[in-house]
């Protein structure tokens, strides 16, 4: 215990940004969320072929839909198809490696919840860890699916939202040693 006070009064130990604690309030909700649902989608296995089948309908039904728009308004849409084609590749390739998939996100949650408890502590290699996970976080569609059929726009989001977390992050690396 002397040594705790010792130590606070010779570094003159500076409390933590209320910032960071706000994100990591956020970061460790996130997080607990996407590791108890994959956590279940591994140990529950994949959807029966009931549910398959009704998200196959859903992907026809919106191409149906996509279709008889774009005869009534005379405009095209052959864009919004691909992309929703490119989804329903993408939701297959998911549900044919779904224990792999879900066990893939429930790795990546537990390296993002050590970086953010890392930085949470006041450690700076939490931040650079937190980088990484922004990176694999853009790049997961890319394990079970080939890159033609990843829709150009999750890439962007995906990338749009690390880049945010990491910008708010960085705010507070003066804090971190």
């Amino acid at each position: 215990m002397e040594e705790l006070n010792e130590m606070t009064e010779g570094q003159g130990f500076e409390k933590r940004p209320k910032f960071l604690l706000v994100l990591a309030i956020l970061s460790f909700i996130n997080i607990g969320t996407t590791i108890f649902t994959s956590f279940f989608g591994v140990i529950g296995g994949k959807p029966s072929a009931k549910e398959l089948e009704a998200v196959a309908l859903q992907f026809a039904n919106s191409q149906e839909q996509l279709a008889q728009l774009s005869s009534s308004k005379s405009v095209d849409l052959s864009y919004w198809s691909d992309i929703l084609t490119k989804m329903e590749i993408l939701s297959n390739n998911m549900f044919a490696n779904f224990t792999m998939y879900n066990a893939l996100i429930l790795m990546m949650a537990l390296f993002a919840l050590s970086a953010v408890y890392l930085m949470f502590i006041g450690r700076k290699i939490g931040f650079h860890l937190y980088v990484g996970y922004c990176f694999l976080y853009v790049v997961q569609s890319y394990f079970f699916t080939a890159p033609k059929d990843v829709p150009t726009f999750i890439i962007v989001l995906n990338t749009i939202y690390g880049v945010i977390w990491v910008l708010l992050y960085s705010r507070n690396l003066k804090w971190m040693k």
